[in-house]
C-alpha cells in the first residue's frame, strides 16, 4: 500500500504590502539581508506578497524602477524565482538575462542582480535538504547537479504558462488570503507551486524528454489511482504523486493526457470535488456548511468551486441533498 504522508496541519499567512521606499522594500523580505538601491529616477512604487509555513517561503515583488540588488540568501535554504508576466532583461550574478530564466541560489550565497525597469517575479525558498530531495525524486539526479547554476533559461513557451496559468493562480490565492488558514488550502498552494517551479527545472536541464510507451503511461496512471484509493482523507496533490511515483511533472502530465485524455491538475480535482459531493451528501446544512467542506478539500475560491461542482454534477452545492 502506498500512503502518502499526512503533514501536520500547517497553515499559511499571506503579507500583502504597497511600499513606496526601496529601502523600505527591501526589509521587508522575510529571511533574506540585502540591500536595494534605486538606480532610475522617479517615485518608487511596489507590491510584495509573501506567504510562510514551516519550512516554505513564497514572494512575489514588484518594482516600477531599475533597482541594484545586494544580499545574502536565507541561511539553509536553496531559492528558485522567475520572472511572471514577461521576459527579464537584467544581470544576475554577472550573467546577462534576456528573456524568461530560472534565477538559482544556494543556502546564504551572496548575490547581486540589476533589475529592469519594470520587474515582477515570483520566488520560493526551501530548506537546502528538503529542495535537494525534491530535485532528485521529482526531476533527477543530473539536474540537481545543474542546481549549483545561478541561471537556468526557460523556452518562451514555458514563459507563456507563467503568464497564462501559474498567474491567475497566484491571483486567486491572493484574493482568497483567508482560507489559507486551512491546512488542506496552504497544502495545495505550496505543493503546486513547487511542482510548477520544478517542472520549469525540468524543462530548464535541456534533456529530451523519453517518450515512453503507453503501456508504462498506462501503468503510472494505475499507480496513481491506487493511491488516492489508499488515501481517501486527505487531498492529494500532483507534488505528492510525483514524489511517490519518482517521475517528473512533465511524465505525469503526458500519461494522464494519453491515458485519460485530462491534465493530472483536472483528475486531482474531480476527486476532490467528489469528496466534497460525499461530504455534503453525508451531513446536515447545520453539522457543515458548503464552504467549510470546500475549504476542508482545499477549495480557496467559493466561486470557482461552486462553478466547478455545478459543471461536475450539473448541481450547486447548496442544491445538493444533505442529511435531515
Amino acid at each position: 500500500m502506498q500512503h502518502i504522508e499526512r503533514e501536520q496541519g500547517e497553515t499559511m499567512e499571506f503579507q500583502i504590502s504597497a511600499l513606496a521606499d526601496v529601502h523600505d522594500h527591501s526589509l521587508a523580505v522575510s529571511g533574506w539581508e540585502q540591500v536595494y538601491r534605486q538606480i532610475t529616477p522617479g517615485r518608487f512604487q511596489s507590491t510584495l506578497v509573501q506567504a510562510s509555513s514551516n519550512d516554505f517561503h513564497f514572494f512575489r515583488e514588484t518594482t516600477n524602477r531599475r533597482v541594484a540588488q545586494q544580499g545574502t540568501a536565507p541561511v539553509g535554504q536553496s531559492s528558485l524565482a522567475v520572472p511572471l508576466y514577461a521576459p527579464l532583461v537584467g544581470t544576475f550574478q554577472g550573467q546577462r538575462v534576456d528573456g524568461y530564466a530560472l534565477l538559482l541560489l544556494g543556502a546564504a550565497e551572496e548575490f547581486r542582480f540589476h533589475t529592469p525597469e519594470s520587474m515582477h517575479f515570483v520566488g520560493i525558498s526551501l530548506p537546502t535538504d528538503v529542495m535537494d530531495e525534491l530535485v532528485s525524486e521529482v526531476v533527477g539526479e543530473s539536474c540537481a547537479r545543474q542546481m549549483r547554476q545561478n541561471v537556468l533559461r526557460l523556452a518562451d513557451e514555458q514563459g507563456v504558462m507563467l503568464r497564462e496559468r501559474l498567474a491567475p493562480f497566484l491571483d486567486a490565492a491572493e484574493r482568497n488570503a483567508s482560507a489559507f488558514t486551512h491546512p488542506a488550502a496552504a497544502k495545495g498552494f505550496k505543493d503546486e507551486l513547487i511542482s510548477v517551479l520544478l517542472g520549469l527545472l525540468d524543462s530548464a536541464t535541456g534533456e529530451a524528454h523519453r517518450d515512453l510507451t503507453h503501456t508504462t503511461y498506462s501503468d503510472i496512471v494505475r499507480r496513481c489511482e491506487r493511491i488516492l484509493q489508499e488515501n481517501t482523507e486527505q487531498p492529494i496533490t500532483v507534488l505528492d504523486l510525483c514524489r511517490a511515483l519518482r517521475c517528473s511533472r512533465r511524465t505525469l502530465q503526458t500519461s494522464f493526457q494519453r491515458v485519460a485524455n485530462v491534465t493530472p491538475v483536472e483528475y486531482l480535482r474531480s476527486i476532490r470535488l467528489n469528496a466534497v459531493h460525499r461530504l455534503l451528501r453525508s451531513t446536515s446544512v447545520n453539522e457543515l456548511l458548503v464552504g467549510d467542506a470546500a475549504a476542508r478539500w482545499g477549495f480557496t475560491h467559493l466561486g470557482y468551486f461552486a462553478r466547478e461542482y455545478r459543471d461536475l454534477f450539473g448541481e450547486l452545492p447548496s442544491q445538493t441533498s444533505r442529511l435531515r
